[in-house]
């Protein structure tokens, strides 16, 4: 029992929404699995605001931990890593390449994400950078690629397959980079993103 309340106490609320998070995403990769578009892309940009919220609850509870910092990256493998491998090279390169290229967003994302608890974030002064590519970025850039060629006639562009995995794994070798991106100004960016591909998803897949 005590080891049951320890626990909860260690989860607490970030760590629930963190939970939610896993979830989301599991269910975006039992989508994509099933075949279904539009749910995978829904799912995935629920799973991305998620992890935005759980963070936020962190701060503003004052919750925040060492424990809650592991389980924040183990869930961001899930949730971003092994999703946008599986989005790769299931659907948008279904052959070898895409096998490669969705190693490579999943390996380099798992060094990214144990480098970053290691060292945490870069500051300069009282500013605080990511360095690398954001794996979380990287899912959502796959998952705008996702929409984008079921939208639009990629399939008749010369070598397309070529061209996603280029970037794709430029993107992914990217995360071990030594790119500054602002903490804060990110999100700024990447939040109505996220929204607008889960509206894209529902409207256009």
């Amino acid at each position: 029992m005590n080891r049951t309340k320890e626990l909860i106490k260690l989860i607490g609320w970030p760590g629930l929404v963190t939970l939610l998070s896993i979830l989301a995403s599991w269910s975006a990769i039992g989508a994509l699995l099933a075949g279904n578009l539009k749910l995978t892309v829904v799912f995935g940009a629920i799973a991305f605001q998620l992890d935005v919220l759980d963070g936020y609850l962190a701060r503003k509870l004052n919750k925040s931990s060492d424990f809650g910092r592991q389980l924040d990256s183990l869930s961001d493998v899930i949730n971003y890593s092994l999703l946008a491998a599986l989005v790769t090279s299931q659907h948008l390169i279904p052959n070898l390449l895409g096998q490669i290229v969705g190693f490579l967003i999943l390996s380099f994302g798992i060094l990214r994400l144990a480098l970053f608890n290691i060292k945490g974030f870069y500051s300069e002064g009282e500013t605080l950078y990511y360095r690398g590519i954001i794996t979380c970025h990287l899912s959502l850039a796959t998952l705008v690629i996702y929409v984008a060629d079921k939208v639009l006639p990629l399939e008749n562009l010369p070598y397309r397959e070529w061209l996603i995995a280029v970037i794709l794994s430029l993107l992914a070798i990217g995360q071990l980079s030594q790119i500054k991106t602002k903490k804060t100004g990110v999100l700024i960016f990447w939040i109505p993103v996220s929204v607008l591909i889960g509206i894209g998803g529902l409207l256009w897949l």
